[in-house]
Parts: structure tokens; C-alpha cells; sequence
């Protein structure tokens, strides 16, 4: 068994079948894992070293690789007493394109590499903020992945990983509470559903989350997937980075909450790297009190929308960069204010937002991501060459990618 640091034991396949062998298994002698894949290799006397990977979530195996014949410099067949030889070249190999890549000039504001912030982490194939979620997407990904989590606080004042505020959007809530319906206002607008401000932590134990975008599988929706705490996520997890979302702060006012005070408590007990909301006042109350190693980010929503605080539209407030630069380190931004896409679906010229959010000291990350929504026609219905049109065209780089889909900005970087 594989231990993996923050996942738990893997089961490691001990034999494979070799095609045109003779042979229905060999006993694997050699066992790898690597950013996700599981495999087993063999010898097969007279052909040389056969090998079989898999995709993986801890405790279960998901999709199998065909056996391949593994060839070596120069076409030779490797006997065992090469092993260590082998295992030292691919070592050299990897330090060498690690170095190569260290080398390598990033047009981001710091100079390094984009961030991949994994939105309710691998949330493209499994129920968003779940448990499965978080784990694949430490496993899939970029060992350096950021884990991001749309905070919403119960009545109690615990705060939960939910994607939508409207709970029946995301969870199994109304299976459990048929009555629990309600209408209020959210940034002045009437919203009715399951809202989790109407139970507390104990009440919301027993309620399972689930694939919240309709055209993607249900398939997982049957697991029971417990709602996660921010502590829960830091703790079972240990992500190298932690990204809150505050979406509504002035929303939980109306029951006497604060989110702020939220906020400033539990980056207390966890590592919070970065704080991200599209309301300035509530950035402005919390810049200067929590670490400053924590970057806060101003999040851009349409540009027609009106920001709850300044009454400006977000278009507006684009243009002001300065003013964001004095509560905040960063924005986020759509995609479309940097790629605009025409309405027949073609790519229009980039627009200047990333070069003027650097001049302003600001750094600057795309949300959106994510392979099964439309692309452009110019990227030939292909999500790395979109995410490669962020980080690696000749102009500029955005500082991070917002993705449901982590594994792809991970390839493209």
C-alpha cells in the first residue's frame, strides 16, 4: 500500500496481464505514484518491461490504462539489475526540466509561476466543496494547488464550503427539511430557497451535497458528501494554499452576523492565504487585520452590475485601479474582461486590463475556467490551448487561473 500523505492508504494492483505474452499475469516488480496515476510494471521474458498506470481517488481505482511495453534508450531490454539505474536516470531527467522551467521568464507581476486555484476543488467531475472534490484535486493536479472555498455561515456562525447561497441549489436540503422555503433580499434583490442561516452546524450534519451544474454527472450525487467547514478542508487537506470567497457579506447584516468577525477568527486557528470578495467595504474592513501574508482581492462580477458598497457599476470601478490598490493586492476578474468573445463565438483582440492591474501593483487572476463550459472557436473546443492563451502568449500572463477543472491550467504551467 501507497500511504499518501493527506489521503490514506492506496491499494497498489500486484499483477497485470501482458498482451501476446502467453502469460494472463505477471507479478508486478515494480510500483509507482505520481500525480495521480498508480501503475504497476512487470518483466515479460523476451519482450522486456511492460507497465500499466491507472487515474485514482484514495481507496478506489478508476480508470485503467492498457498495458504498454516500456522501451529504454537505445531499445534495450532492462533486467532487473538495472532498476536503480533507470530509477536514477528519470530522477536526473525530472530535476533537469524541473531547472529548465525555473529558468524560464513569466510575464506575471511576481516573476513566478501562475497560481492554480481549484474552485471547490476538482468540482468539474465531483459535487463542488465535497470531500471527493478536495481530495482529487490534491491528487490530479499541481502539487502547489490552491484550494478555494465559497464561505456561507450557518446560525450558529459556523462557516461552510457552499458553492450557491441558495442551499437547494447544491444540497439534498429540501429532502430534509420539505418547509424550510424562505424569501429574502440578497444585494437588494428577493431571493427565495434553503438558506444556511436557517439551520445550524447540527441541523445541516445529516444534509449531503450534490453536482450543483445540471449537464454534468449525478452520478456521485448518491455518495453522502457532508458539508465542510474551513477548518475541516485545512485539516484533512493541508493545502499548500487556502482561498476564501466572501460572495455576500452584507446579506448575513439582516441576521445580526458578521462575517468579518468571521473572517478574523478563524485566520486565527487556519493559514488563509488568500481573501477574495466583490464587496470593497468588506475588503477595506478587514485590510490591516488579518496576516500579512494573507493577499486580499477584489473580485470583479459583470460589468453591468452595480458593487454593494460604492454603488458603481464593476465596469466603472475597472477604471480605478488605484482606489482597489488601497484595500487590496489583487483582483479577480471573468475571463471575458481579458479574452472578449464576439457573439458568433470568435475571439476579439485582448483587452489591456492585465497590463494596467501590473502597472497599478495589482496582481491579477481569470476565473471561469472550466473544459465542459464553450470556448471560443479559436481555441478549437481545446481547454489547454484556452489556458494557454492566459499565461504563454508572447503579451502577458495573468497571476492565477480560477478552474473547476485544476488538472488542465496544471498541464498548460
Amino acid at each position: 500500500q501507497h500511504k499518501h500523505s493527506s489521503a490514506g492508504p492506496i491499494p497498489i494492483p500486484l499483477s497485470l496481464s501482458v498482451p501476446g505474452s502467453g502469460l494472463k499475469s505477471s507479478t508486478a516488480i515494480a510500483s509507482y505514484y505520481s500525480r495521480g496515476l498508480l501503475g504497476s510494471c512487470c518483466v515479460v521474458p523476451g519482450t522486456g518491461w511492460w507497465c500499466r498506470s491507472w487515474s485514482a481517488v484514495p481507496g478506489l481505482l478508476l480508470a485503467a490504462s492498457r498495458p504498454v511495453r516500456v522501451v529504454f534508450a537505445g531499445g534495450e531490454a532492462m533486467g532487473s539489475g538495472r532498476v536503480f539505474s533507470v530509477v536514477a536516470s528519470v530522477v536526473l531527467l525530472w530535476l533537469g526540466v524541473a531547472a529548465a522551467q525555473g529558468d524560464s521568464p513569466w510575464k506575471t507581476l511576481s516573476g513566478n509561476a501562475p497560481a492554480i486555484i481549484a474552485k471547490g476543488g476538482f468540482s468539474g467531475l465531483f459535487p463542488d466543496s465535497s470531500e471527493f472534490a478536495y481530495q482529487f484535486a490534491m491528487i490530479a493536479s499541481s502539487p502547489d494547488t490552491i484550494l478555494y472555498c465559497d464561505v456561507r455561515l450557518t446560525k450558529d456562525g459556523l462557516g461552510v464550503c457552499l458553492p450557491d447561497i441558495k442551499m437547494d441549489n447544491c444540497t439534498n436540503i429540501p429532502d430534509f427539511y420539505p418547509k424550510g422555503k424562505k424569501s429574502y433580499l440578497v444585494n437588494g434583490v428577493s431571493t427565495t430557497g434553503w438558506f444556511s442561516v436557517d439551520y445550524n452546524g447540527t441541523e445541516l450534519s445529516q444534509v449531503s451535497l450534490k453536482q450543483s451544474i445540471f449537464s454534468r454527472t449525478p452520478r456521485f450525487d448518491p455518495s453522502f458528501f457532508p458539508l465542510l467547514a474551513v477548518e475541516d478542508v485545512a485539516s484533512k487537506f493541508k493545502p499548500p494554499g487556502m482561498w476564501l470567497n466572501i460572495q455576500h457579506d452584507g446579506f448575513y447584516s439582516q441576521f445580526n452576523m458578521s462575517m468579518r468577525k468571521y473572517i478574523l477568527s478563524v485566520s486565527r486557528r487556519v493559514i488563509v492565504d488568500y481573501i477574495s470578495s466583490p464587496e470593497a467595504s468588506f475588503l477595506t474592513s478587514i485590510s490591516g487585520r488579518v496576516s500579512n501574508n494573507t493577499k486580499l482581492v477584489f473580485r470583479f462580477l459583470d460589468e453591468a452590475t452595480l458593487e454593494p458598497s460604492t454603488k458603481e457599476t464593476y465596469g466603472s470601478m475597472l477604471k480605478n485601479l488605484t482606489f482597489i490598490k488601497t484595500f487590496a493586492s489583487g483582483i479577480l476578474v471573468p475571463k471575458k474582461y481579458i479574452w472578449p468573445v464576439s457573439p458568433d463565438n470568435y475571439l476579439q483582440p485582448y483587452t489591456s486590463i492585465v497590463d494596467d492591474a501590473h502597472k497599478a501593483g495589482l496582481e491579477i487572476y481569470a476565473a471561469d475556467f472550466a473544459n465542459d463550459f464553450a470556448l471560443s472557436y479559436n481555441h478549437s473546443y481545446d481547454p489547454l490551448a484556452e489556458s494557454l492563451s492566459f499565461i504563454d502568449n508572447g503579451a502577458f500572463s495573468v497571476d492565477g487561473i480560477l478552474t473547476d477543472f485544476p488538472v488542465t491550467p496544471s498541464e498548460a504551467i
